[in-house]
């Protein structure tokens, strides 16, 4: 979340109009997060969530996102619910597409603890196992496709992290490439569950929001996103951080054998995507914006921890007792 279009309360008091949610009493930009732009919202009948979706987001793609919410919330996920104007599930402010969403409470935690992990493995494992019914479909923007013209954006970038960055994005880039797995069980991932885009109180999630990279694509790699963004602290692997958020997510969804073989390439490849993007918007953003840029450093040291991971029995000496399993585990 983000505030890259600024708005007025005139604006806002136009856009409101055909929502039934009563005045607006007030109104203030969010500054977390890169993508859209986020403002929380006051009237007479509640607290409520505009998103207006910025450029990187195609309008065709938002029914895709509003409906996968939906489909949570009815199987008991609570995430933001879109409100209709009308018969239509978003509308426009400012000549762009915007959202006006439920507002859910909670805090996002800045100090991951286990049980937090192990909760977001059960709530992780539950969407993955029920998105398989649902039958929409969005590739993702951000595959291995996409790293190419990633790579060029941020060359400049990276320069300025450390001179040899570059040299390292390629040799990880080729890396991840030729061992990428062809085929894995795949469905509908958030593809952006950092901690702050989960909601907890007293250390249950009360929520899940920021949709707007969802797609379909492997659902281990939505786990190994999982992995490298509450795994970590200050770029060093917490083993048991990571133990917890597996138990979760194998209570709920197992993972099968190749899964957990290809585990390590799926963790590479999420954090050599996060390191770009990172690195790009580090570059493009906007003076005038109110917008947080994430510091690139973090994953520049997490993609080199996965680097000399090359299969799951190289890490299998963690746990003695189990062989077989990876560090992740």
């Amino acid at each position: 979340m983000a505030v890259y279009t600024h708005v007025s309360s005139a604006d806002l008091d136009l856009f409101l109009k055909d929502y039934d949610i009563g005045d607006l009493i007030e109104f203030e930009g969010i500054s977390e997060g890169v993508e859209n732009t986020n403002y929380k919202l006051k009237t007479e009948k509640g607290l409520f969530i505009l998103t207006i979706y910025e450029d990187r987001v195609e309008e065709q793609d938002i029914p895709f996102f509003l409906e996968y919410m939906f489909y949570l919330s009815s199987n008991d996920i609570n995430c933001p619910l879109p409100l209709k104007n009308g018969d239509n599930l978003f509308s426009e402010i400012n000549g762009k597409p915007a959202s006006l969403l439920t507002f859910l409470n909670g805090k996002s935690t800045v100090s991951v603890t286990d049980e937090q992990a192990y909760q977001l493995g059960l709530i992780l494992g539950k969407m993955h196992s029920i998105s398989t019914d649902l039958k929409i479909n969005r590739k993702n923007p951000m595959s291995l496709g996409s790293f190419p013209k990633l790579i060029d954006i941020s060359s400049n970038t990276a320069e300025n992290f450390s001179k040899n960055l570059n040299k390292v994005i390629s040799e990880e880039y080729n890396r991840i490439l030729s061992n990428w797995p062809e085929k894995l069980p795949s469905g509908i991932i958030h593809a952006d569950l950092f901690p702050d885009n989960v909601l907890f109180n007293d250390n249950k999630i009360s929520g899940v929001i920021d949709f707007s990279f969802s797609c379909n694509d492997f659902l281990s790699y939505d786990l190994s996103i999982c992995i490298n963004a509450w795994c970590f602290r200050d770029g060093e692997f917490d083993i048991s951080l990571s133990k917890n958020l597996l138990n979760g997510y194998q209570k709920i969804r197992e993972l099968n054998k190749e899964e957990l073989k290809q585990l390590p390439i799926l963790c590479s490849g999420s954090a050599l995507r996060f390191l770009l993007t990172r690195l790009a918007d580090w570059k493009v953003s906007n003076g005038d914006a109110m917008v947080t840029p994430k510091n690139p450093d973090e994953f520049v040291k997490i993609l080199d921890f996965h680097k000399d991971i090359n299969n799951s029995q190289d890490l299998s000496l963690i746990h003695i007792s189990e062989p077989t399993r990876p560090l992740y585990i």
